[in-house]
């Protein structure tokens, strides 16, 4: 390649084990340039809409050294305070430099920054607190490949110790490949397996110095809206926050076997700093650099969310009119509900006095219950075979890597709902339903650790004391409109689905269906098609074309001739009734 490689600090430069560690070795030469680094490009950083600058936040671990302490009273003896540093920065070129000093102060054992943008400083990093985005990400942590076994962290709460398990990517050749590479052959390794794996060409390339990760930059920075959860809204409204994850998550999922990290998926994540130090692996530390750079594989953001996940972008008017056909979907929906709820409210008071008045059956009134036309049984099956048929449709039989784990996600969290009773039969029970279009590999290796959090929500369903006004605490209630949204299924695949459609065809169903039974209720009624009476309507035949007359004349010879008829008939019976009488 003939960009590869933009190297700025090598292996050899880290000192050894004799020499001890010389600040001085690690100067502004640790950066790429400021005008084409995605970090330091300060000409790239987005501002608030009031002008004012956005800010990155820093977080660090210091050093036992430098660790702040702290004096305690009791002892009477200066212990060690908080180990984690976290602070904001302007995102401007002062902003920057005051970065770059922490990282040549050299009293952290690890810095990392905040890849989104913050309109001020906060006391925390949340998810709703993001302002823009400017570029994608993916973190692979390539060292891991090369070991056995990996440690599972459990939760003391619930009293789950920590345990080793086998790597399921343990692949020592591979990392025994990436090993013997420099850092230019590292950058052409990943972009070889990013091009295998149908995924567009990372703008910059980072070696964090236990793996390494991607960036792919942005040609327009997104700037968030700020959607807050209105009160009783079960889900707040979805932002490119979502977009973004989602894209992070099929990214991850193609490269899986690269063990890609799913924590920093989430958008308030944190990467190391191009320039600093890495000391997780060795005492002398790794140096984080940036080895790769192409101002040309750069995206439009719509045209990236198109290229990954096969959305078409739509433009600001399609957007706003389908906000407003949400809004007023949402507005007939909560009215409707509010109605059903003052039905039965209605309907249990009249219901309570009957109970009252009937002592002796266990002051239980039997009343007529309705049978289901969908019940949770039918309804799973009839969206699993919707699944399978998309999968047909799109990939021919067998769902592409990357969407897997929503299918099978989605399949149990349908499938939860019978099986209150019997929680431990949910996940064979579905992997059996799935196993025409989800690979063997998958289901042995990730799909009970996929979906093992719909099946504790299941287990622990009698244990949720307090749960909000509709919220589903058992398990994951999607709605129709949100699985059509999380596959992103067209209009055109709907027209072969059966559960799951838009609503709009779904009336266009009805509507035929209601056609069709209307024509049969009028045949029965004794109703002529219309091609039966208008092939024998007058227009048709003209029977006074045969006569040789026109259609006047031959009207009146036929009610002359339906007259003489008429009086033919009369005197008939008045002659009988004649010799009747005689």
């Amino acid at each position: 390649m003939e960009q590869i490689c933009k190297k700025v600090i090598k292996e050899n430069d880290i000192p050894d084990e004799n020499e001890g560690l010389d600040e001085e070795k690690f100067p502004s030469e640790s950066f790429l340039p400021p005008e084409i680094s995605t970090f330091w490009d300060v000409s790239r950083f987005p501002k608030n809409r009031d002008g004012s600058e956005c800010y990155v936040s820093i977080l660090g671990f210091w050093k036992d050294f430098w660790r702040p302490k702290y004096y305690d009273p009791v002892s009477n003896e200066q212990k060690p305070g908080n180990r984690i540093f976290r602070r904001y920065f302007p995102a401007t070129e002062e902003g920057m430099q005051g970065i770059r000093e922490l990282i040549d102060s050299n009293k952290f054992d690890a810095l990392y920054r905040s890849q989104a943008f913050f309109p001020k400083i906060r006391k925390t990093q949340r998810k709703e607190d993001i302002s823009a985005i400017s570029h994608a990400w993916l973190d692979l942590d390539i060292n891991k490949i090369g070991e056995k076994r990996k440690l599972i962290k459990g939760d003391k709460v619930k009293g789950i110790l920590d345990r080793w398990v086998d790597n399921d990517h343990y692949r020592p050749e591979v990392f025994q490949e990436w090993q013997s590479l420099d850092d230019a052959g590292k950058a052409e390794w990943l972009i070889s397996h990013c091009v295998n794996n149908e995924i567009p060409e990372p703008t910059e390339i980072v070696l964090s110095g236990g793996g390494a990760y991607l960036l792919w930059q942005f040609t327009d920075t997104v700037f968030i809206r700020r959607r807050r959860r209105k009160v009783g809204q079960k889900n707040p409204p979805r932002s490119y926050i979502d977009v973004i994850e989602d894209i992070h998550r099929n990214i991850r999922n193609r490269l899986d076997y690269l063990m890609a990290d799913i924590t920093p998926c989430s958008a308030q994540t944190v990467l190391r700093i191009p320039g600093s130090i890495n000391y997780k692996y060795s005492p002398l530390g790794h140096s984080c650099r940036s080895v790769w750079f192409n101002a040309d594989n750069r995206y439009s953001s719509d045209d990236f969310k198109q290229r990954v996940l096969g959305i078409a972008p739509y433009a600001g008017a399609q957007r706003y009119q389908q906000a407003k056909e949400i809004d007023a979907i949402r507005a007939n929906a909560r009215k409707q509900g509010e109605k059903t709820y003052r039905d039965n409210a209605l309907k249990w008071s009249q219901k309570a006095p009957l109970k009252a008045d009937n002592p002796d059956n266990g002051n239980i009134v039997q009343f007529p219950v309705k049978a289901s036309k969908n019940s949770p049984y039918k309804q799973s099956r009839r969206i699993i075979g919707d699944m399978k048929e998309l999968a047909k449709l799109r990939w021919g039989g067998i769902v592409m890597e990357g969407y897997r784990d929503m299918f099978c996600h989605i399949a149990v969290s349908m499938a939860s709902a019978h099986f209150q009773n019997n929680p431990n039969e949910l996940l064979p029970y579905v992997k059996a339903q799935m196993e025409d279009i989800i690979p063997s590999d998958y289901l042995t290796q990730h799909f009970e650790s996929d979906n093992i959090t719909s099946l504790n929500k299941l287990m622990t369903a009698c244990d949720v004391s307090d749960v909000k006004p509709g919220f589903c605490s058992w398990r994951y209630a999607y709605t129709i409109d949100r699985i059509i949204e999380k596959l992103a299924i067209t209009e055109d695949e709907m027209r072969h689905l059966d559960c799951l459609v838009s609503k709009g065809i779904k009336k266009e169903r009805r509507k035929q269906t209601d056609k069709v039974y209307q024509a049969k209720k009028r045949r029965n009624a004794g109703a002529v098609r219309r091609e039966y009476y208008e092939g024998e309507a007058l227009s048709k035949t003209k029977p006074w074309e045969k006569l040789g007359v026109c259609r006047r004349t031959w009207e009146r010879r036929q009610k002359k001739s339906q007259r003489a008829s008429v009086d033919s008939d009369v005197k008939s019976s008045e002659s009988k009734l004649l010799l009747n009488v005689g």
